[in-house]
């Protein structure tokens, strides 16, 4: 009976581990694939920038161009990982991040009234952007520190 006990413990210790091990795999792919959009925050961090400047300096053409990059921000993210991920954790924060960052879209949108409002929409959806992204990458650094990953963790907002 011990034999079979001991048995048991060794198999769920093993697969434990495997799924460990699996999962830091999958935390190392997704940080990865996060990276991939550093230009776009950057973009976003110099949109943030260029709305601090007077109304006089603001187009609306450069409103036009700031919600585009937001559309562009929020197709890229979602089209970013797969939602079949198997480490539960990072699955929901990732979806979680997903769905809040896409509320910049309304947010953000044209509703035909003077470019001065127009800008504060605007300025909401890309600081939305912003301030939801940093707090999504503390939560990944949570996992990162959870997994006992050795690497320097690579993921940071650019700085204005």
């Amino acid at each position: 009976m011990s034999r079979k006990l001991a048995a048991l413990a060794l198999a769920v210790g093993l697969v434990a581990c495997g799924g460990e091990e699996a999962e830091r795999q999958i935390l190392l792919d997704y940080v990865q694939q996060m990276q991939k959009l550093d230009g776009k925050n950057r973009e976003i961090v110099k949109t943030i920038e260029h709305l601090r400047k007077p109304l006089s300096e603001i187009s609306e053409q450069d409103l036009a161009k700031a919600r585009r990059l937001i559309n562009d921000y929020v197709a890229e993210l979602q089209e970013l990982v797969p939602d079949n991920l198997d480490y539960k954790e990072l699955r929901l924060a990732h979806n979680l991040y997903v769905t809040k960052v896409a509320e910049a879209i309304p947010l953000s949108g044209d509703k035909g009234r003077e470019v001065r409002r127009e800008k504060s929409n605007v300025d909401i959806g890309v600081r939305h952007i912003e301030k939801l992204t940093i707090r999504h990458y503390k939560a990944v650094d949570i996992l990162w520190l959870q997994r006992k990953l050795t690497d320097p963790y690579p993921l940071a907002w650019p700085s204005s």
